[in-house]
Parts: C-alpha cells; structure tokens; sequence
C-alpha cells in the first residue's frame, strides 16, 4: 500500500497541524506546527499556531512565550496580540491581558471580540467605564452578536433610549435568523435590559424563552446529581469524620465560602479580602482536581481514596489530598507561592488565609474537613426563591440545573438537604453560616462575626468592602464595588402560575408560604448595575 508523501514545507506542515487541530487532535497538531516553525523561523502564523494550541492545551507559560516571539515576527497580527491576551485571561493576569486585546484593537480597530474580552477584563478589574466602552465598540463593530449585548447588560443598566438598547432591539426583530444559542443569548440579554427600565412581564417571557433555548443544549443527569447528594450522607457520617479528624493537611490557611450561586458568596469574599491577612483567591477548581487524582490512583496505591469504603480510608491518602490542593493552589495562583512558602521578602507575607470561593465545593464537604481539618467553612446561604430567580437570569459555564424551573428548584431543595447534614456532622467551629438577608440587615455584626469564625481580628477595612482593589471575575464583579443598601432586598415576582413548577421543585417546606400577587415585591437582592 503506498504511502501519503510527507509534507516538504512548513506551510504544508501548517496545513497538517489546521487539520488535526480541527479534528481536535491537539498533540499531533502541536508536533507538525513546531516541524513547520523549524522549517521556516521566519514564519510568523506556524509561531501563532504553535502558541495558539499551547494555549488550547492549557499549557499558558509557555503560550505567552510563543505568542511574544510570533509578535516579534508580525506585530500586525490580530490574532497573536488576541490570543496573548486570552492566555493571560486564562492566567488571570488581567491588566496584561487588556494591554494585549488594546494591542489587537489598535491593529484592527473593528476586531470586536478583543473589543469584548478586553470589556470583561475591565470590568473584573473594576474599570467600569473603560469596560462600557470596549462593550460599545465590540457591538458597534458586530451588532448581530448577541454575547456582547448580555455582557454589556450585566454590568450597565440601559436607559430605552440608549443606541445598544435600540440595536438590541433590532437584532430581537430578526432573532429568528440566529442560530438557536444566539437567540438564547439574546433573549437573556433583552430580559436583562427589559428588567432595568420596568418592563417585568415582558422581562420574565424573555427569560423563560432563552432558558429553553439554552436548556435544550445542555447535558444534565438530574438522577445522577440528586441520586449523588442522598447518597453522601450515607458514607460522609458523623462516626467517619469523628473517626478520621485531624489525618489530613494542618494547614489553618484555606477558607472556604460554599453554598449556591447568587448567594452572596462574592460579597463575603470581598469583605474577607479586604482583610490585610487575607488574599480572595476567587473561584476556584483546584480540590475537585486534586480529589479525581487520588480516586483514579491505581487499585493498589496506598495514597488512593475509595470513596464507597471511605471508612477505612488512612491519614496517608487524606493527607496527600489535602497538601496536592495547596500544590495546586500555589500553581495557579502566583500570590500564594510566596504566602504559603514564608517568604518574607514578598508583599504577601503578611497574609495568613486564602478564600477559594467555588460555591460548588458544597458537595465535598467533607471530605474537604478531612482532607483539610483546620480549614474554614462559610456557608453563603439565601431566600430559596430569590436566589432561582437570580439563577433564572443567567447563563452560567457550570450551573446546567439552571435552566428549567422545575429542576431548579429540585437542586436546590437537595442541596438545603446535603447542607443540613453537614451542618449536623462537621464539629462545632469549623462551619458557620451567613445568610445574605441578615448580612445586609445588620452589617457590621455579620463582619465581626465572620472574621472571628476565621481567627481574624477586626479591621475597619472590611465595612469599606467596595472600595478594595481587586480582580472580582464573577457575576457579582459590578455588585461589590458598591454599598449595601438595605433597599436592595426588593425586587418584582412574577406570576404565581408562571413560577408553580419551581414552587413544586422546592417543595412545601421551602416554597414561600405567602404567594405574591403579580407585581408585588418579593424578598430578594436586586441585581445592581451603574
């Protein structure tokens, strides 16, 4: 059988790596794209290709490297100066990374999505202005994008008569042209703006047509993920944490803020955060990472953790799981290399906590106790309906029970469920709970109470939470930059009828007793914006 003949020059080379990177073999298009970058030094695109599939790879060291020498090669290249930035994104290195999208849209003025990544590092930074205006000029340049509409909306409260509004307006009349995710995109968008200039019902039916739309397209097992939160309390007993406290890492430093997204948990880390001890180290995946990695340890690895016969689990694997999250924590995050390594000669020597505010780490509580006994929990809790409501409103990367009523409400009474249990088994001191109502009933109280559960002592910083500098990458990013007002438990209800199926999701217990009529007001935290 003879043989294809081997590419002979790097633009064939290239040509190999676009196509394997299309078929999502990442590796094998790295391989030919370093072969073409050889072949050819010169060649400015195999540079780009090589740092672009580093990046895909998450490999983001050594992207930026790449992306620098593809920019030494072709500073007119759009697409390097965009991919630097999105690398750094990814690093969480947002003040560079805007200089990288500023970069790209100073070569190609209309290059709209560096126009609206840059708007998202903006506004994680606090920079909302800047943020509005790099929104405005990406929907200027692409205004049948409906993903710039909804960021733009997210953080700025439109008046009817403002151009994005109307464009919006616009692009809603031809909805039916977009694909079904950009309509989803969309309706979320409109609703959003519907909402800021009073118009509530028509909100609402926007938001009920992008959840569907959004819904159909993403992959949730409700039986698997409820089935999951009954059975842990099966195995997460309070005989097995008694039995197994303090095997884990001793590390005082970690807090975790845990509870359901729009809670409120961005807010407690900002007032944390604003602590000198303290660094927010924001959302973040690394315990989940580090606790795949000791259950897929081979059968006979001593430092594996079976979860079904966690009761004859030792010191050694929960120790090992504990350290492997701080490993991956200083990894990822530059500020606590020197913080948890005791360099002096570092600004963050003076910290002695971290938050790592992954609301989802709910669900492994305990085995985080174990793993980490002398860490801190803070349960960020809400108003059962207000806090579907705030979920309803938006499109979330890791929240796919969010989109229908009915199993939204199905989640969250499981989740109530799982945290009463934790509740009951984890020893006295390690959790407390702060529910958003009462944080914002009596502030100062709640502070005092928080820094206390973490060994913290006062600090007057923490009232001024809005006026701390740092990057705040969640939905929340514009809601902590500004005061709390006990106003900001108001907000509209939709019809009851509308919201039966979230109700009968709840159930009894956890459904609001008094039904509002339409229009009235109901018990929830707005969702701020300038």
């Amino acid at each position: 059988m003879k043989q294809d003949p081997q590419p002979a020059t790097a633009s064939q080379w290239r040509a190999e790596g676009d196509a394997c990177a299309a078929r999502g073999e990442l590796d094998a298009a790295l391989q030919r794209f370093e072969i073409a970058r050889v072949l050819d030094p010169a060649d400015a695109l195999s540079q780009q290709r090589v740092a672009a599939t580093l990046a895909a790879l998450n490999r983001f060291p050594e992207a930026v490297i790449r992306y620098h020498e593809a920019i030494a090669l072709d500073p007119r290249h759009t697409d390097s100066h965009h991919g630097l930035g999105w690398t750094l994104e990814q690093m969480h290195r947002l003040e560079q990374a805007v200089e990288a999208y500023r970069e790209a849209t100073r070569v190609s003025p209309r290059a709209d999505g560096s126009h609206n990544n840059m708007g998202n590092c903006l506004q994680a930074l606090g920079r909302f202005d800047e943020a509005h205006e790099a929104y405005r000029r990406a929907i200027d340049a692409a205004p049948h994008v409906p993903l710039y509409y909804r960021n733009f909306v997210q953080s700025k409260r439109l008046a009817a008569d403002d151009p994005v509004f109307l464009a919006m307006e616009r692009l809603v009349d031809n909805a039916a042209s977009l694909t079904p995710a950009n309509q989803a995109e969309l309706h979320f968008a409109y609703g959003q703006a519907l909402s800021d200039v009073g118009r509530n019902d028509a909100s609402f039916d926007q938001f009920l047509k992008g959840n569907a739309l959004h819904r159909a397209n993403v992959p949730y097992n409700e039986a698997e993920t409820l089935g999951l939160f009954a059975h842990l309390p099966e195995l997460m007993t309070s005989e097995v944490l008694a039995a197994k406290r303090g095997l884990g890492d001793s590390s005082q430093a970690p807090i975790f803020i845990i509870g359901m997204p729009r809670s409120g948990s961005t807010l407690i880390e900002q007032i944390l955060a604003s602590h000198p001890q303290v660094f927010g180290a924001g959302e973040r995946t690394e315990f989940g990472e580090a606790l795949v990695n000791c259950i897929r340890r081979d059968l006979g690895d001593p430092l594996r953790i079976d979860i079904e016969a966690l009761q004859n689990v030792d010191g050694p694997p929960l120790s090992t799981l504990g350290a492997d999250y701080l490993r991956r924590m200083r990894n990822a995050v530059p500020e606590l290399r020197s913080f948890t390594q005791n360099d002096e000669r570092s600004p963050a020597a003076n910290y002695t906590h971290f938050t790592d505010k992954y609301p989802f780490n709910f669900i492994n509580l305990g085995l985080i106790h174990l793993a980490l006994p002398n860490a801190r929990f803070i349960h960020s809790s809400r108003a059962p309906l207000p806090t579907c409501l705030s979920i309803f409103s938006r499109i979330f990367h890791d929240v796919p029970f969010g989109y229908d009523l009915g199993e939204l409400g199905r989640y969250y009474r499981a989740y109530d469920a799982l945290m009463a249990h934790w509740q009951r088994v984890l020893p006295e001191g390690v959790m407390i709970e702060v529910k958003y109502e009462e944080l914002v009933d009596d502030f100062e109280g709640n502070v005092r109470r928080l820094l206390a559960h973490c060994g913290l002592g006062w600090d007057e910083r923490c009232l001024s939470f809005h006026q701390t500098t740092r990057q705040v990458t969640t939905a929340s990013s514009a809601q902590v930059r500004r005061p709390l007002y006990k106003t900001s438990l108001q907000r509209w209800q939709p019809q009851q009828d509308l919201l039966q199926p979230l109700f009968d999701g709840l159930g009894p217990e956890l459904a609001p007793a008094h039904r509002h009529a339409p229009g009235e007001l109901a018990a929830s935290a707005m969702e701020c914006r300038s």
